[in-house]
């Protein structure tokens, strides 16, 4: 009986470290100076726009003003554009005239950019599938399937919690996924 309890014991250990290994499988090591670069430069905007509230709190308030369409495009500017953008993270397809306009009233913009950009389903699949938090999960596999509203992705987001918000992946999934996935959306490339 105690060899089958440290059997089983071993196995549910294997099964977490596999977990942990995955996340660092969704991007290469190259790519993770820039990544944690991208999260550290989100955060100083975050601490900027939002200076009373923690960096966790601060995410959230993000999330909403984001869904209530109370952050200018101003806000969605930054030095790692590029290098983000070049990470080969991303996919495109044409987005029509008829969605373009719809878009326009969902981000609250003037223009946006005529080519639909979003996270990649194979590394929003992998982030998802390494997290444990469930709205952050459900968010990055509905985002690579469907256009996703500030509305509804807000639903899904606002299931994480604070603690959530301590893992890097997790911060990752909503700077990418929300931030810049918006960034290069409204703005015309």
């Amino acid at each position: 009986m105690k060899k089958l309890i440290i059997i089983l014991f071993l196995g549910l250990l294997s099964c977490k470290t596999e977990k942990n290994i995955s996340s660092k499988k969704c991007y290469e090591s190259e790519q993770r100076d820039v990544l944690e670069n991208s999260v550290r430069l989100f955060e100083l905007k975050l601490k900027k726009q939002y200076p009373e509230l923690s960096n966790e709190a601060a995410y959230f308030e993000f999330i909403s003003d984001w869904s209530d369409k109370k952050l200018s495009e101003d806000f969605f500017k930054d030095s790692l554009e590029l290098k983000i953008r070049n990470l080969n993270l991303w996919t495109e397809s044409n987005r029509s005239g008829k969605d373009m306009e719809m878009e326009k009233r969902l981000f609250n913009v003037d223009s946006m950019n005529p080519i639909r950009i979003k996270l990649n389903e194979q590394f929003s699949k992998c982030i998802a599938f390494s997290t444990k938090a469930e709205g952050i999960r459900n968010f990055l596999i509905v985002n690579t399937k469907y256009r996703y509203s500030p509305k509804l992705a807000k639903k899904s987001l606002l299931h994480a919690s604070e603690y959530d918000l301590k893992e890097f992946d997790n911060r990752l999934a909503i700077v990418l996924g929300v931030y810049y996935q918006t960034m290069f959306n409204i703005k015309v490339l």
